[in-house]
């Protein structure tokens, strides 16, 4: 039966997306040609020079790392015996194995760029390409009309999202570009009755499966869907279309959940899940990763969190606001057509399943760096209908329509410089990681200072090699739980990796801070005893000041900032009795290991000062063949506000601050 499928894009008469069997002449071939080779330019500039470092998107360093492994015929990687201190970020650990909380179709395409053109970053510039190619194709199958199809693809290819989204490792346009792919794929089957087309549709909601599985549920629904309710009374012609996509789609989904069988024992869990399994969809108690905090994510919040990126969408959308009025206006008047409900059903599908997904509320903070990142399928619908409303401005209202293009020009072109240069800030000012890490001898063990308790979170660039064989091997700070370390590796030099900037509660914004990062030699200071001297630095201690001790949890002593007469010593001795020397030095006795805590408070007694600190300075210990070891440097902190409550941040070396303490540790003899 034939499908009257109207989108008017110059007037009358009306375009059709078409009758089954209809006859079209193909498209030539060059503007695919000439899109997809500007993509690939647009890519490989924005890769190169506004990416230098890495995004601020830590997901990045993560499939890198899982690519990494892939290219070994790895799909787990080893612990060595040391969870803690290898943890990738976005990694789960089952059967004494680390694998990625992401499933391999973007993976995949990473490693096959970097087999085919010896870059992982060629999957990039693939992703940009079939993004921009395919709004091209899903609207000349949709209008058949070339000047909207290439207008719109222009439009997708120079839009801020594409730019940004394009220069980074993540697979966003890579499923955008696939979903185009497989809505032009099904609406010319249908239209067509060609088979064959239906199975490489099939194939493609697939791989986005393998990539981003709920993406290919609200693709298959929103397109399937649509274009079976438009053949709704034809429905032998509907089941004949749909075995051939079920036979191309069947494979890669029964890839995907062996996958998930073999990394997560289940079948029917997903990695993310096996990871964290609060990591999920649905409202109520959320968390990132097991060591996060829960937090809270309601149907308000996800309220919010869609419409705070649904109105800034438009800013990373070449045409801004005015192209989304104009695809808004278009949409409407032929919300009766079937061109446009495919249109219509994408452009829902997205908000509405998203606004389940926690990953709304947490991506808010950052989506206005790097756009709505979720929301990628809106940017083709509103080129496409925006494009087709301007063009018919264009025939019945020249003038008008040249104002609107001049005023989309006058904002879109600041406002998108704006966020682009935003993001190329936050990439040059993580160089300093980059080139510290270059900078590691070989035969190296680096522990990332107070970087959290996962690998590459704080500092993109320290991820290990698969097999933890690399030349330079990164470790997190496990405070003394390092000597285990130390002593597994001891052929292996020890560093340590610290930055002037607080590793904790540092959100990416426009003005980001550039670090300066060290690399210092880790020593062990190894006596029988050890005495602890600290003092305040230059001798700015606030009046009323006190030193506290603090061991396994315990305030110990305490003596004045000032002492007089009183040596504001601790010494520590290896065994389990304390003692006590002399009236001026406490000696305490020690035993297994653990971390020393010398803090600077206000209060009159040990307990007051400890409850109301300004400055502390951390030392881990243990206790080995009757002598204490000591890592050092030390650690330092001091005590402010973040947003309502008090917390540590660590004080990078270099850092002045009002308040600092100055220790020496002293090796003494066994009496």
């Amino acid at each position: 039966m034939p499908v009257a499928a109207h989108l008017r894009v110059s007037g009358p008469p009306p375009v059709y997306i078409g009758s089954v069997g209809e006859k079209r002449t193909p498209a030539p071939l060059w503007p695919v040609l000439a899109l997809a080779l500007g993509a690939v330019a647009v890519s490989v500039l924005s890769h190169y020079f506004l990416f230098p470092a890495f995004s601020w998107n830590r997901d990045e360093p993560v499939y890198l790392w899982q690519m990494a492994g892939l290219r070994e015929g790895l799909l787990s990687s080893p612990t060595g015996g040391f969870p803690a201190s290898f943890h990738p970020w976005l990694a789960g650990v089952r059967n004494g194995s680390f694998f990625s909380q992401y499933t391999l179709g973007w993976p995949l395409v990473l490693l096959g760029a970097d087999l085919v053109v010896g870059s992982p970053a060629g999957a990039l510039a693939l992703g940009a390409a079939l993004s921009v190619v395919g709004t091209y194709l899903l609207a000349r199958e949709l209008t058949h009309q070339p000047r909207v199809a290439m207008t719109a693809a222009i439009l997708m290819l120079v839009s801020p999202m594409v730019v940004i989204q394009s220069g980074i490792y993540l697979g966003y346009l890579f499923t955008l570009g696939l979903g185009l792919l497989v809505a032009t794929a099904v609406v010319s089957g249908f239209r067509t009755g060609k088979r064959g087309r239906m199975v490489v549709a099939g194939l493609l909601v697939g791989w986005i499966f393998m990539t981003r599985p709920f993406d290919a549920v609200l693709w298959g629904v929103a397109i399937v869907g649509t274009m079976a309710w438009a053949y709704r009374r034809d429905p032998k012609r509907i089941l004949a279309m749909m075995f051939p996509i079920g036979c191309g789609f069947a494979p890669l989904v029964i890839a995907t959940l062996l996958y998930n069988q073999h990394i997560t024992g289940s079948f029917s869990n997903f990695p993310i899940t096996a990871v964290d399994p609060l990591d999920t969809f649905g409202f109520g108690q959320r968390r990132i990763m097991p060591t996060f905090a829960p937090a809270t994510y309601t149907p308000l919040q996800g309220l919010r969190s869609s419409a705070k990126q649904g109105l800034l969408l438009p800013i990373f959308m070449t045409g801004g606001y005015i192209l989304a009025v104009l695809a808004g206006v278009r949409l409407w008047r032929d919300r009766r057509e079937t061109s446009t409900r495919v249109l219509l059903a994408i452009g829902a599908a997205f908000p509405i399943g998203y606004l389940a997904f926690w990953g709304m509320y947490v991506s808010s903070p950052t989506m206005p760096l790097s756009g709505p990142i979720y929301y990628t399928p809106l940017f083709a619908v509103i080129a496409i209908a925006g494009t087709a409303e301007l063009l018919r401005w264009w025939d019945t209202r020249r003038t008008v329509a040249v104002w609107l293009i001049v005023v989309m020009a006058v904002i879109t072109i600041p406002v998108g410089a704006n966020r682009i240069d935003a993001n190329r800030r936050i990439s040059e000012s993580q160089l300093p990681w980059k080139r510290s890490s270059e900078s590691v001898p070989p035969d190296s063990l680096v522990f990332t200072w107070r970087g959290g308790d996962y690998l590459m979170f704080f500092n993109p660039f320290s991820a290990n090699r698969p097999n933890l064989d690399g030349p330079v091997l990164y470790a997190t700070d496990q405070g003394s739980e390092n000597f285990r370390l130390l002593d597994a590796y001891p052929e292996r030099t020890p560093y340590v990796q610290r930055t002037t900037l607080p590793p904790d509660g540092e959100i990416p914004n426009d003005h980001p801070k550039t670090p300066r990062v060290t690399l210092t030699r880790v020593r062990v200071v190894r006596a029988p005893g050890l005495v602890l001297a600290t003092g305040v630095h230059d001798e700015k201690a606030p009046r009323g000041a006190r030193f506290y001790a603090r061991m396994s949890g315990q305030v110990v002593r305490s003596w004045p900032s000032k002492s007089g007469d009183e040596t504001p010593e601790l010494a520590v001795r290896a065994g389990a009795v304390p003692t006590e020397l002399d009236g001026s030095i406490a000696e305490f006795g020690l035993a297994g290991s653990g971390t020393i805590s010398i803090g600077l408070g206000r209060g009159t007694t040990a307990l007051a000062a400890a409850r109301h600190p300004i400055v502390r300075q951390d030392f881990h210990y243990r206790v080995r063949s009757g002598h204490i070891e000591l890592l050092t440097p030390f650690t330092s902190f001091r005590r402010g506000r973040y947003g309502k409550s008090l917390r540590w941040f660590a004080v990078g070396p270099g850092v002045p601050w009002p308040v600092s303490l100055d220790t020496v540790v002293v090796p003494q003899r066994k009496e």
